[in-house]
């Protein structure tokens, strides 16, 4: 039999390698498909998330989250720091809102180690500012992102959560740790506060038995009563006998007031005072009322002083309102 030419040779040789690219091209392009069917799975997964109930519906938050922003300033980023979540904006209290260090002032301080700054005034939302910062996930109370729903949305997945008259804070520390995949350390936290709760009830318990309390707002305009500030639910959940305006707060569920005449008679039962005072000036001023040095807690030394500050918040505020009653009872 005769060889094949040399043409014919070097046209078989093509042939073949022609056809072995063509096979190499073909497994190339399956391999390259079922990595890019893998990524868009991928893709998928983290566009899915977690979703959760909140109380303006369904929102599903990404797998992962590199930056969130709050709006509200304080439950919401009391929540988002206790978590350790990348906190990256937050409002800033307007200069000389306050006059005693915020229960978050230390943690928050790490956050702005971290790149977090406050992106504009409180209750001043700036919609341009939080786009800018480029939240994975936006945290705030459902009053404040409602009005704005679409717009926070067209930016990242807005996780509401309540307030005093809506949810407590276990309730919403609960609600974001399952959105972020941080249930074990929200549930951490709650224990804790359980257990000094518990450690104070066991410690004051014969003072806290006997002794009527009143967290009391006041300033130029009277005093005020409300039952379901942090601090008001610290106090009861310690087991604080209330007053006879706290507990007719606690009663009708809403706040009670009394004009500036009315100081020494609304609350003379009172053994002991958490004064919720914000600035100095105003403090100054209610020391040198002669209605309030004639009230008997006052007289007998029985008072500690607070702010708005333990008005609302998360696990970090709550464990400094506790701080705070037990600083009462130790008067005593």
């Amino acid at each position: 039999m005769s060889r094949p030419s040399a043409d014919r040779r070097t046209t078989r040789l093509l042939n073949a390698l022609a056809a072995s690219a063509a096979t190499i091209a073909l497994l190339a392009g399956c391999t390259s498909g079922a990595a890019a069917d893998a990524d868009a799975d991928a893709d998928s997964a983290d566009r899915a998330g977690r979703t959760v109930d909140t109380i303006l519906g369904e929102v599903t938050v990404p797998e992962q989250i590199d930056a969130v922003v709050v709006i509200e300033g304080r439950r919401d980023l009391d929540i988002a720091l206790a978590l350790g979540l990348p906190v990256v904006g937050f409002p800033i209290e307007e200069e000389g809102a306050l006059e005693l260090e915020s229960p978050l002032a230390d943690a928050r301080a790490e956050a702005e180690a971290n790149g977090a700054t406050g992106l504009f005034i409180a209750d001043e939302i700036n919609i341009e500012a939080i786009a800018e910062a480029a939240p994975s996930l936006i945290i705030s109370r459902s009053d404040d992102v409602e009005p704005i729903f679409d717009e926070l949305s067209a930016i990242a997945p807005v996780l509401a959560i309540g307030e005093q008259d809506v949810s407590t804070w276990q309730d919403d520390l609960l609600l974001v740790g399952e959105a972020t995949g941080t249930t074990d350390t929200a549930e951490a936290l709650i224990a804790e506060y359980e257990a000094r709760v518990a450690e104070v009830s066991a410690s004051y318990a014969d003072v806290i038995a006997s002794k009527l309390v009143v967290p009391l707002g006041t300033d130029a305009e009277g005093s005020q009563v409300r039952p379901n500030r942090l601090l008001s639910n610290v106090l009861q959940d310690v087991g604080a006998q209330p007053s006879a305006a706290f507990a007719e707060s606690i009663e009708t569920g809403e706040g009670v007031e009394f004009g500036p005449e009315q100081l020494l008679d609304a609350h003379k039962d009172a053994d002991g005072i958490v004064a919720l005072v914000n600035v100095a000036d105003e403090w100054a001023a209610t020391q040198a009322n002669p209605l309030w040095t004639q009230l008997p807690a006052v007289a007998a030394g029985h008072v500690v002083r607070s702010d708005k500050s333990t008005h609302e918040g998360g696990p970090i505020t709550a464990l400094h309102a506790l701080d705070v009653v037990e600083a009462l009872y130790a008067t005593f």
